[in-house]
C-alpha cells in the first residue's frame, strides 16, 4: 500500500513540474519603430507596435455594443518578426492564437496584410494604414 501511494505521489510531482504556458518567452523591445493605432470606432481598440530588437506587441480590446450585457474582449499577443524591406513576418507565439480571424481576409488589402498561417502574417509597414479586424489602423 505505501508503495502505490508513493507511486501516485511521485507521478503527481512529476506531471506538475513542466510548464504549462501557451505564451512563449519573448522580451518586448523598448524602442519602437513602426505603431499602427485603430481609429475611433465603436468596435475595438487595437493597436500593432513593432520594436527594434524584432518584437511585435498587438493589443485588442473589443467595445461592447450598449444594448447588450457583453464582456470586453481582450486579446495582448506578442511575438517576433523578420523584415524584407518594409514587409514584415511577424510570428505570433500563442498557441491558442488564430490571425485568421483578427486578420480577415474579407477586409484586408493585399497591399497590406497577406496572412500567411494561424500563427504567421506579413504586414507592409510602408502604407500609411492597415486593416485589423475590419478596423482601419493608422500609422503614427
Amino acid at each position: 500500500m505505501r508503495t502505490i501511494i508513493t507511486i501516485i505521489l511521485l507521478t503527481a510531482v512529476v506531471t506538475s513540474c513542466g510548464s504549462k504556458k501557451d505564451i512563449a518567452e519573448v522580451t518586448i523591445g523598448s524602442e519602437q519603430t513602426v505603431a499602427y493605432k485603430s481609429l475611433g470606432n465603436g468596435v475595438a481598440a487595437i493597436s500593432l507596435v513593432f520594436f527594434k530588437n524584432n518584437t511585435f506587441q498587438l493589443n485588442f480590446k473589443s467595445i461592447p455594443q450598449p444594448e447588450t450585457n457583453d464582456k470586453p474582449v481582450v486579446r495582448s499577443e506578442k511575438g517576433t518578426y523578420t523584415g524584407e524591406g518594409s514587409w514584415k513576418t511577424l510570428q505570433f507565439l500563442s498557441n491558442g492564437f488564430d490571425a485568421t480571424a483578427l486578420f480577415d481576409a474579407q477586409y484586408n488589402n493585399p497591399d497590406e496584410v497577406e496572412v500567411l498561417n494561424e500563427n504567421k502574417v506579413k504586414v507592409n509597414t510602408a502604407e500609411q494604414a492597415i486593416t485589423i479586424w475590419g478596423i482601419l489602423c493608422e500609422r503614427e
